[in-house]
């Protein structure tokens, strides 16, 4: 019989070391630049004594940054790219063209907030940026 626990393990490692390449921008790793900016001691042995420590919590935090923080704020900026894309009228589309296309824009709103976020999620793509 297989230990649950080394099967776990190993599924969780997997979907950590495969989930993600935002993480690998600074910007995008919010839980571990917190920790880095609160909890690092300044001295050098300090340092040396929470090795141990540090690099258990430094990976919760790199995975909490993957797993919940990334996708947690994706969804606003890939829900503001749908609305841009599928239902923001151009300066030269008439009233007719919106109605004749608004159908179709609300069937293909799911897919294109899924695939935004998913990409976002798992690529560095910038926030969007805010207009007033």
């Amino acid at each position: 019989m297989r230990h649950p626990a080394r099967v776990l393990l190993l599924t969780l490692t997997t979907a950590v070391a495969g989930s993600s390449c935002t993480v690998l921008v600074r910007e995008q790793r919010r839980t571990l630049n917190l920790l880095d900016g609160h909890l690092t001691p300044s001295g050098e042995v300090a340092r040396a004594l929470l090795l141990p420590v540090s690099v258990p919590v430094g990976l919760v935090g790199l995975a909490s940054d993957m797993v919940v923080v990334n996708p947690v704020l994706a969804v606003d900026d890939a829900w503001g790219d749908t609305i841009e894309l599928l239902w923001t009228p151009t300066e030269d589309e008439s009233g007719l063209r919106r109605a004749t296309v608004a159908p179709l824009a609300a069937i293909a709103t799911p897919f294109v907030f899924v695939g935004d976020w998913l990409g976002r999620c798992l690529f560095p793509i910038d926030p969007r940026e805010v207009t007033p």
